[in-house]
This record gives structure tokens, sequence and C-alpha cells, in this order.
């Protein structure tokens, strides 16, 4: 009898292919366009499967070669670079169990089909479907049972400074199958001292976290939320060089100071994709120095859809905290790109030159470095922008100060070690600061009486309406938490580590917008460098400088003075100009971690002398 030779057993691939596909469509359902491919994929491989077995035709033949080679084609180049335009296919992945065999049975579906197209019908005995069919089956079953327990994407380990080290694990299980859930339930210990119910929790992708137990919290809200911290980590290093950011169209909003820097794609922000890691509104990176390392995504909702609209809190119910930005104000630098250009001011006015935009747009953190707040914590300060609920309520922080007793800070950052001088601040005006190694007495009395001093008459200077009635104008930086106010005339007067004379105020920004003096931050003169400082209390008082800051106009010719960038030290402004580096201190009127001398964190510490090492200038908290 005539038969096409081995149909039978293409026949029986290209279904068992198909069964595979379509056990998988339901993995993919956050992808409606590629769980759309997957159904496509297993009715054509399913029904040209039945039909080649049942009325085997010459015409049929191609068409499961097509079909099948399509299937493969497609697995092939998923393995090999990604598929940028389908959802969820944008990132190669590496070949996994259920998707290996069934691209096999693919590859033998299309193999046979072409040769039995080349070779034509031949005079063969009947054929017996019992063996090939059995094998097929213990082919079909174990891939199918592995594609159920395993998240079609790949685990992305981070260490601590939200680097990737490990991409090589599925995502939703380790080696022995259980569970990202079950080891943090194993180890919930280690990672937070929190009971079942409270949250957030901290957060360490290398271990996972448990986002069970949590009140309010339904299933489907709670697998929606982890499949977005999994597809976060999948997808998102792909952007970890800022090149490729903006290559991709995102560009800087120019909030280096903060710490952490922003770039946000506009483009992204009105499209119809919601909390996709494929298309992330906002990156963040963190910033050290001239280095940045992605850390999280800043999804952002369209405009006009409400902070408390049901889209947004029915996502992840209590798991995740949507808040908004409607106290920024915006600019354009020299390229053209919107920038931050301040913060308004107490009447809810933006600075010359630049406008309130984007107030409604609702937004919300992804993590993919560790956080002690939680996969969705929010930034610190006014970073943390404001949202439908009080502070006290939000599940976006963990309300307490910086430093935390596993030695984390709030912005994921983990707190250095350098020790502390020995003596205690109480906050009084005069204290004693004996205790710290290297220092003379004479240093000692200085530091000790430079502090009384600051601390006794700073306070006069006590609001921003009076810092302005003496000369001093604000330099717009208020996004990093606290908000310098230079008197540009007094940094070259006659008066040096003058309280009555301060050449720069701070004032941290707390909610609603308000301002409290802090601390001094004394600026000397154009004559001196890091070399030549005044010798005020030795190794107790670190100075620095900023040679990394870009401000848009010169104070000689216009008060209204501003920080609009910022490059890596001494690199060249973009956009504004440089302006000389005078050597700084600070005086703090509030006790704090690291001592009254403090620098500020991150990009605000500046840079020190040469060969110094850095003091315990990191974890300290803003009081």
């Amino acid at each position: 009898m005539k038969r096409f030779p081995g149909i039978a057993i293409a026949g029986l691939a290209s279904i068992a292919a198909g069964a595979i596909h379509g056990g998988a469509i339901g993995l993919h359902a956050e992808h409606p366009q590629l769980a759309r491919i997957f159904i496509v994929m297993t009715l054509l491989q399913l029904a040209w499967g039945i039909t080649i077995l049942l009325r085997p035709q010459h015409w049929l033949l191609p068409v499961g070669v097509i079909v099948n080679s399509a299937a493969v084609g497609g697995w092939a180049l998923t393995r090999i670079a990604g598929i940028s335009w389908i959802d969820g296919l944008e990132v190669r992945e590496s070949p996994q169990i259920a998707d290996t065999l069934c691209a096999g049975l693919g590859i033998v579906a299309a193999t046979v089909a072409l040769a039995a197209l080349l070779i034509g019908e031949r005079d063969l005995p009947q054929v017996r479907l019992a063996f090939p069919s059995f094998a097929i089956l213990l082919l079909t079953l174990p891939a199918m049972w592995n594609g159920a327990a395993h998240v079609h994407s790949e685990a992305v380990t981070v260490d601590a400074s939200g680097n990737i080290i490990n991409e090589s694990e599925p995502h939703g299980h380790n080696e022995s199958g259980a569970s990202v859930a079950q080891v943090a339930n194993e180890t919930a210990a280690q990672v937070a001292d929190t009971t079942v119910a409270q949250w957030p929790r901290a957060y360490d992708p290398a271990v996972g976290i448990d986002i069970s137990g949590v009140p309010g919290v339904s299933v489907d809200q709670e697998l929606r939320a982890r499949d977005l911290i999994e597809q976060s980590l999948k997808l998102l290093p792909q952007w970890a060089d800022t090149k490729t950011a903006i290559a991709g169209g995102w560009n800087s909003i120019g909030d280096a100071p903060s710490g952490f820097e922003h770039y946000i794609n506009l483009r992204l922000i009105e499209d119809d994709k919601f909390l996709d890691p494929s298309a992330p509104e906002s990156l963040v990176y963190k910033v050290d120095g001239e280095s940045r390392t992605l850390v999280s995504a800043m999804y952002i909702a369209k405009s006009g859809v409400a902070i408390d609209d049901p889209t947004l809190l029915d996502f992840a119910g209590n798991l995740m905290q949507w808040h908004i930005h409607d106290n920024l104000c915006w600019t354009r630098n020299a390229a053209g790109v919107a920038v931050i250009g301040g913060v308004t001011d107490a009447n809810g006015n933006c600075p010359p030159g630049s406008v309130r935009a984007g107030a409604g747009n609702s937004m919300v953190h992804v993590w993919i470095a560790p956080h002690p707040c939680g996969p969705f914590a929010a930034l610190e300060g006014t970073g943390a922008g404001r949202a439908d609920v009080s502070d006290a309520e939000r599940v976006d922080m963990c309300h307490e100060s910086h430093a935390h007793p596993d030695g984390s800070s709030t912005n994921g950052t983990v707190a250095t070690t350098t020790t502390v001088p020995s003596y205690s601040d109480t906050g009084a005006a005069r204290i004693t600061l004996a205790g710290f190694p290297g220092v003379s007495a004479d240093q000692q009395a200085r530091a000790e009486e430079l502090l009384y001093q600051t601390r006794t008459i700073l306070p006069k200077f006590a609001t921003p309406s009076i810092a302005v009635e003496y000369g001093f104008t604000s330099i717009q930086d208020a996004s990093t938490g606290v908000e310098h106010y230079i008197n540009w005339s007094w940094i070259n007067d006659e008066h040096e580590l003058n309280p009555n004379y301060p050449e720069s105020l701070v004032f941290a920004v707390g909610p609603g917008g308000t301002r409290t003096l802090v601390a001094a931050m004394y600026m000397v003169g154009d004559e001196y460098t890091l070399e030549t400082v005044p010798d005020v209390g030795g190794p107790l008082t670190q100075w620095h400088i900023h040679n990394n800051l870009c401000f848009n106009r010169d104070p000689k010719i216009s008060g209204s003075t501003r920080v609009v960038g910022v490059t890596s030290e001494d690199g060249p402004c973009s956009f504004g100009i440089k302006l000389r580096a005078n050597p700084m201190l600070h005086v703090w009127l509030t006790p704090q971690a690291c001592g009254p001398f403090a620098a500020l964190e991150g990009n605000g510490a500046g840079q020190i002398k040469p060969g110094e090492e850095r003091l315990c200038d990191e974890v300290h908290s803003h009081g």
C-alpha cells in the first residue's frame, strides 16, 4: 500500500509539540500578544498533526514543514537574541526542558514531513503506531509537567550593588523545585524581622521575598505582584548601561544630585502598556560619581488616571503604593530635553523659566536591587512624592529613619561601617567632642567652639523668607531632600567660619514643602584649596568641594543661580556652567549619626582631599 514514509511520526510529533505549546498559554497571560501566538501555534500544530494522520495528502506536507519550521525558528531566535517587537520575548532566554523538547519535536515533524515530500509515496507495510505514540508520550508528559512548574523566564540574581551575578536559574524555583516563596518562608528570619502579616518587608532579589499573608491582598493580586517583580528582574537589566537607555528614547531629568537619577521615556507614558517591564516609563539609576547602576523601574500611569483609580489600586492591593509628584518644576536644557528646574515654593509657584507639568501622573517603583522597605519602596524625602494616604499609612516606606538596625538604609544602600566618634551628640549647643583619634586639645576646642557658636547663632536664619532678606538664594536642589540657600556675596568677604555670616544655609525639605533649618555650610574664599583650608578640628572636620556641579548662570551676574546638572568629577557640563569649587564644611544643628560635621550622602558628600579616607559621612540621617 502506498504511503508517505514516516508521516505518522511527523503527525504525532506535531501533535505533541502543539500540546506543549498549549500548556504554556496560561504562563504568558501577562503578555496577550505572546499568548495569542501560542494559541495560534497550538491550533496549527494540532490541526496539521491530526489531519496528516487521518487523511495524509501530498499538499499537507509543505504546510507541516512551514508550520513546524516557524515554531522552531521562533524558539531559536528567542534563545539567540530575542524578538523586540513581541511583548515578553524582547530579551534572549536560556533553553529550558519544556521549550527544548517542544522545539525538538517540531524539528522531527518538519524534517520528516520534508523528507516525505521529497521522497513521495512508497509501497510500505501497515504502520504500527503503538511504539511511536508511547515514545512521543514519554517526551511530551515531562515537558508539559516541567513547563507548568516553571515560569517562562530566567531569574536574575542581583548583588547588593545592583549588579547581575547569575541568570541561569528558572525564576519560579530553585534546583530542588522549591518556589521562591517557599525559600523566602524558610529564611524569613534572615531577610526581615517581621511577622507574616507585616508589610513592607526587606527585599533581596538574591533570596526572594514572601509577599503572602498581607491583609486585604487577594490571591490574584499576590500573583500579579510576584510576576511584576520577576519580570522586572528579567527584563530591566537590558538597560543597565545608560547609553542603551538613551538610544532607546530615555533621557535623564537631571536629578543626579539626589543620589538617584531618573531617565524617562515620555513616549511610553501615553501608550497602552501598563506596568510592563518591557516598556518601563522610567529607569532609576543609583549615582556613584560618574558611575550609574540600574536599581529600579518607575512605572508611570497615563495622564488623567487618578491616583485612586481602581485600575491602579486593584493590581496588587495593599502590597503596592502609588504616588505623585505635584511640586516639581520643569524646564528644558540646551538639548531641548525636559529636566527638573526646581520645586514649587510655599505658594505653589515655580522658579522663573520653569513650569509645573505631569503633576497628575501616578507612579510606583519596582526594585531590582536590595531594599529594606520592599520591592515597591518609594525614594526618601521629597523623592517619595505624595500618596492618597498619610505617610504613616503608606506601604512603600519603612517608617524609620535612614539608618536601620541591620546596617542598611532606606535608599537601598548598605551603610558604611566607618567608626563613629565616641562622643554623644544630644543636640545641645555645647557638647564635648572628645574621643576622636588624632585630634589635639586645640583642635577639639576649636571644633567645639564652632559648633557652639553655630547652634547658638544660626537659628536667626530659621526660615527661607528670613534667609532671602539676608541675600540668600536657593540653588533649587530641594529634590534631594535638602535645599541649599547661598549668599554668594559672602563667600569672598572678610568673614570665615562665622555663624553671623554663613555662606550657605541648609534646609531639610519635609512633607508639604516645609523647610527646617538643619545646618550651616561654611564656604571659604577663592584663595583656598583643600590643601590650604583652615585647620578647625583636624580629623574631626573634613572639608570637601563640588567639582561636578553645573549651574545655570554666574552668581556675579544674577542672584538666581541654581544647579541644573551634574557631571563626572572635573567633567565638562553639557548644559550650564562650572563655578569655582570653593572648599566647604557642614556644621549641623541637629544630632547626626556621623557627627556634627558630617557631609551629605551620595553626590552631596562631594570630593575630599586626595589621599584622605572619607569619614563616616554616608550613613547619617538628615535629622
